[in-house]
């Protein structure tokens, strides 16, 4: 099984990094973004589709915080909506319906269920208008109109759920995404159109000339090197460490008030959803969504103040008390425990500071331009990504008038993502489109790794899915799955640090793949095959190699530290 397909130009990989930092010295780039979230990445893509040189520096790797530890949706919000937050949520979906066409691979429709018990949290043709609301703001254009079912349909519909006090419910649709490969996606469209890309690289200082900021001084947290880079514009979108980088030149404000989300995930065997089923803790009224993702199921999220370290957030025995109990409520039968869970995650919400209950407090985002000319963007959510990268430009871009320099408009709105160029959603299905495959290739694609592999290999690759795919005809271990009955195969692993800047064991384990928080012993029990795999591609020696498998283990069994945490304390009870 070959294909005759062209790897993309310009790999961003291990040697674009080392050529990047090569030429700092002799660079002034018009922009320097900091913060490799979905935000930061989405600005430099914005700003190398307008024709600036954009350099997009973080010192983890691409998604490494809040932007690959989120409810993994896109959508507009429907508590939002009872909110007041009419803007936000307008602009939600709006962006959602684009999305799914700038990366129908990545972001894909999803059905929700809303039961209604007993009138609450809303009654059920209070919840039902709410929809109609949902819907016309969506211009009707959502992936199907909503319906609203009795009990008796209901119970159909997800049998599972407890039928005492049943009202019924309404269905609708948002849309599931890979939060960390859009992530990603928008990081690689920078690059090809002309952005540099530079993980692990710690900004420690600002560059200031003229009391203007100028650029920043970074460490190389691989090499432990110094680094300097000068720019005409300096944007902020380092997420929950905004307030600390804003203190780099001595700013005390805050502007965040960060909030802890958890999650955690079941396989569908112990919890058999045939849908997103919404979930109102009739105890404070937080919302906790159960969403099937393939063989597995994610429960999530709580919503806490957080007044740690930023670099160390792990799920806590009470985060998983607390999901657990409140999908017991609703799914009495499943009787969920702690061993149950395969994988959790932690994150942290950006949120723009104000007063009131955490899961009340606005998802809206701020953009700020101080005296010295630094842009700080703070808040958002990862479904409005892109419009907000888009009002960081605008404000670039009036920086840059007042300089004499005039930058031409928003395309990123028109223009897909990377994986996203050559597919299209026809018939509820993935359809190769645009690509010189050989004649029966997908077919002995399926023949050879299994419809489910292919299907993922289509839905985390988009277009390049047969770049991946083509590698397993060249060599047979690569066609083998790397943690059984997981989908991924070994030749994701080569593509991801040929193709994806993959450097550390970490970057494949919790962003490239998502095996880690799907099957932790698994990962655990895999990880240092895959280090050594990595050590010969990447060229690690011996002790590198062991520090990878320590850096990636310690985090791990951290944030999984509360099953021993429950297991002490149900000895004690």
């Amino acid at each position: 099984m070959t294909a005759q397909l062209a790897a993309p130009p310009d790999p961003l990989n291990a040697k674009h990094r080392e050529e990047t930092l090569a030429r700092l010295t002799e660079t002034t780039f018009d922009l320097l973004v900091i913060g490799a979230g979905i935000t930061g990445a989405a600005i430099a893509r914005d700003a190398a589709m307008r024709g600036l040189s954009t350099l997009l520096v973080d010192k983890g790797d691409l998604a490494c915080g809040t932007s690959s530890a989120s409810s993994k949706l896109a959508h507009g919000g429907l508590r939002y909506l009872e909110q007041g937050r009419l803007g936000l949520v307008l602009e939600s979906v709006s962006e959602r319906n684009r999305l799914s066409r700038l990366a129908p691979h990545l972001v894909r429709p999803i059905p929700f269920v809303f039961p209604v018990y007993e009138r609450k949290p809303k009654p059920l043709w209070m919840v039902n208008l709410g929809l109609w609301i949902y819907d016309a703001m969506s211009m009707f254009r959502s992936y199907r109109l909503h319906s609203r079912h009795g009990s008796k349909a209901t119970a159909e519909l997800e049998p599972a759920l407890r039928r005492e006090g049943l009202d019924g419910s309404i269905r609708y649709y948002d849309c599931i995404t890979d939060d960390a490969r859009l992530t990603l996606e928008n990081a690689r469209s920078a690059h090809l159109s002309g952005a540099s890309v530079l993980t692990y690289c710690e900004v420690v200082s600002l560059n200031t000339r003229r009391a203007r900021v100028s650029g920043a001084q970074f460490r190389d947290r691989l090499s432990d090197q110094q680094h300097s880079v000068e720019a005409r514009s300096v944007v902020n979108a380092t997420g929950p460490w905004t307030d600390r980088t804003l203190g780099l030149r001595g700013d005390r404000s805050r502007l965040l008030r960060p909030t802890k989300g958890v999650h955690v995930i079941v396989s569908r065997e112990r919890l058999p959803v045939r849908h997103a089923v919404v979930l109102t803790s009739p105890d404070d009224r937080r919302v906790v969504f159960a969403v099937p993702w393939e063989n597995e199921v994610m429960l999530g999220t709580t919503d806490t103040d957080f007044q740690g370290d930023f670099d160390v957030v792990y799920t806590q025995a009470h985060d998983v008390e607390y999901l657990l109990e409140l999908t017991n409520q609703f799914f009495p039968q499943a009787r969920l425990r702690p061993e149950d869970i395969v994988g959790s995650y932690a994150g942290l919400r950006p949120l723009v500071s104000e007063e009131g209950d955490p899961s009340s407090v606005s998802r809206e985002h701020a953009i700020r331009e101080d005296e010295d000319g630094l842009i700080t963007i703070a808040g958002g959510k990862l479904t409005t990504h892109r419009i907000m990268a888009a009002e960081v430009l605008d404000v670039v871009a009036e920086q840059f008038r007042r300089e004499g320099t005039r930058i031409g408009g928003c395309h990123t709105g028109a223009v897909p993502l990377p994986g996203g160029s050559s597919i299209a959603f026809r018939d509820d299905r993935l359809v190769s489109e645009g690509l010189s495959l050989p004649h029966r290739f997908e077919e002995d694609c399926v023949a050879l790794l299994g419809e489910d592999v292919v299907e993922h290999l289509k839905q985390s690759y988009g277009g390049f899915w047969a770049d991946v795919a083509a590698r397993t005809g060249a060599a047979e271990e690569l066609a083998q799955r790397i943690a059984p009955p997981l989908p991924y195969v070994w030749a994701e692993l080569e593509y991801a640090v040929e193709n994806e800047l993959c450097l550390r064991l970490s970057d494949f384990m919790r962003r490239r793949t998502q095996l880690e928080i799907r099957d932790f012993d698994a990962a655990m029990r895999l990880a240092p095959t895959i280090c050594t795999k990595m050590a010969a591609m990447l060229g690690w020696n011996e002790q590198r190699a062991r520090a990878e498998l320590k850096d990636f283990s310690d985090t791990a069994e951290a944030n999984m530290a509360w099953r021993a945490d429950m297991e002490t304390e149900t000895i004690r009870a």
